[in-house]
């Protein structure tokens, strides 16, 4: 090159990623915004205050231990903005992560930019990124496992192993990531390739939970469970106990409601002073009685489950006691005025690294807060958008006559792990637009997987064969044609120059 002459960038390369690039600098503003309008973290009462208290308790290892450990490694700098910083840098790289994933298995930048849009955008997902909770990390480990083993058409034994190692710590973090330890270790198996690969990723699976079993010393602590409450909750929001075989030790944590007179969200069976869970004898009387429901009542458990997971893909009503809860999801309008409604209004963590939100008082919106507010009134990823991602992800999957199986079962893998996570935490829990929130990282992915394969030409029926006499040719691979290794036609590192020479087109390689 001629001195003083600038580097050219070239322009086809700009126009290619300036979706991404322009979607990519809004996410950061956005996120920026965020910590100027609610210094330093948002507060979940209850959850955040336990994990900051489990944190203090280090290195004792508690159930969902992972989280705690996170907030302890950085209390060294005195303030959750340390976590709150690298919990917004994590969504920022899911979102990059996700369009390279795409543009690495063939996408266009376009459909690859829109995949990544919602982890980027949506406001939602803003807004748990700026709380201390568990929905980052969880979120961030299992999306680095699955692309551990999709990134590559045959993962390497290192990647394997990471991937064991993330999909673990990721269920360590939240019991729901069993969905994608199964779904990743069936991606392993179907293409069988032998037992190394999946002795690998099983082994980084057991390394972690063979080390929280010897810190923690019961099965339930390693495993990330809980004792029972949740899962009871659920069961006796449904239960008719009028129809039910109970000794009348169980028989005393029945609702006291008739049934189309519950609360309607199962957590009220947890926490409401009301409740009869305080009635139980013993913790395992939860456990029991939930069985017992299951036992005798799985249809109304069932379509109890059915029912709610399907609120997650279309518009849903919600009650008073879930619309409270979904308040807590959206950029709040002031920074930390919960004095009126303790109930509804998030809450901001205080200054210092303790266990305590910050005092409520009557606070002023900045302007921040005012835009961030009403941004997440309308930015978010409607439930019809979530039910034509799968859609699309499950016809391109399984549409007759198309070549292409690996996008096929890439599309089926994130599909299940997205689904996965919501139908898991509605039948262990309940439906709450949280526990649904880390499906933004894997359906868009799904869907453009699946369409992705509907683009791809159709096998067809007949192979064609040679003319009599005339020698059959093999066709060079995209990797030959790319240069890496020409040996069909004898040149070896000319790319598209070499397929131009040989008469070819070299805009169809790049189409």
């Amino acid at each position: 090159m001629p001195a003083g002459r600038p580097l050219a960038v070239p322009a086809g390369m700009i126009r290619r990623h300036v979706g991404m690039t322009v979607v990519l600098a809004a996410a950061i503003a956005l996120r920026i915004t965020m910590l100027v309008a609610y210094p330093p973290a948002l507060w979940f009462q209850g959850d955040s205050g336990k994990y900051v208290k489990l944190a203090q308790q280090w290195p004792a290892m508690p159930a969902r231990w992972p989280y705690p450990w996170l907030l302890k490694a950085f209390e060294w700098t005195g303030t959750f903005y340390s976590v709150t910083v690298l919990q917004h840098l994590a969504g920022l790289a899911l979102g990059v992560a996700i369009y390279l994933l795409l543009r690495r298995i063939g996408v266009g930048p376009w459909p690859a930019t829109l995949a990544a849009t919602p982890i980027l955008l949506d406001a939602t997902q803003l807004t748990l990124e700026h709380y201390l909770l568990t929905e980052t990390l969880f979120t961030a480990a299992l999306a680095v496992a699955a692309l551990l083993l999709v990134r590559r058409e045959r993962p390497g034994l290192l990647a394997c192993l990471g991937a064991g190692i993330a999909v673990a710590l990721g269920m360590a973090t939240r019991p729901t990531g069993v969905v994608a330890l199964g779904a990743l270790l069936l991606f392993l198996l179907l293409p069988w390739r032998g037992w190394r690969p999946v002795s690998a990723y099983l082994l980084g699976i057991v390394a972690v939970f063979g080390f929280a079993f010897a810190g923690t010393g019961s099965v339930e602590g390693a495993l990330g469970t809980g004792d029972g409450a949740f899962l009871y909750g659920r069961t006796a929001h449904v239960a008719d106990c009028d129809r039910m075989e109970l000794r009348p030790g169980l028989r005393k944590l029945c609702a006291p409601q008739p049934i189309d007179e519950r609360p309607d969200r199962p957590d009220w069976f947890l926490w409401n002073a009301a409740s009869p869970i305080h009635q139980a004898d013993r913790p395992e009387d939860l456990d029991e009685f939930a069985n017992e429901v299951l036992k005798q009542q799985p249809g109304r458990y069932l379509a109890a489950v059915t029912r709610d997971t399907g609120r997650y893909f279309w518009p849903p009503h919600l009650g008073p006691m879930e619309v409270c809860l979904a308040n807590w999801w959206r950029p709040p309008l002031a920074p930390t005025n919960w004095a009126a409604d303790s109930d509804c209004v998030p809450r901001t963590a205080g200054p210092d690294y303790q266990w305590q939100p910050a005092p409520s008082q009557i606070a002023e919106p900045n302007a921040a807060s005012r835009f961030l507010h009403a941004y997440g009134r309308y930015a978010v990823t409607p439930p019809l958008a979530l039910t034509a991602m799968l859609v699309l992800a499950l016809v391109g999957a399984v549409w007759p006559r198309r070549g292409q199986l690996r996008l096929s079962m890439i599309a089926l893998l994130y599909a299940g792990i997205g689904v996965g996570i919501m139908a898991f935490s509605v039948a262990t829990s309940m439906f709450d637009l949280r526990y649904g929130l880390p499906a933004l990282a894997f359906l868009p992915i799904a869907a453009v997987a699946g369409w992705q394969r509907l683009r791809c030409a159709p096998v067809p029926s007949d192979k064609s064969t040679a003319a009599d006499g005339e020698p059959k040719r093999r066709a060079p691979t995209v990797a030959e044609s790319n240069g890496e290794n020409d040996e069909g036609s004898g040149d070896r590192g000319h790319g598209l120059a070499a397929v131009s020479q040989r008469g070819g087109d070299a805009g169809d390689l790049r189409s």
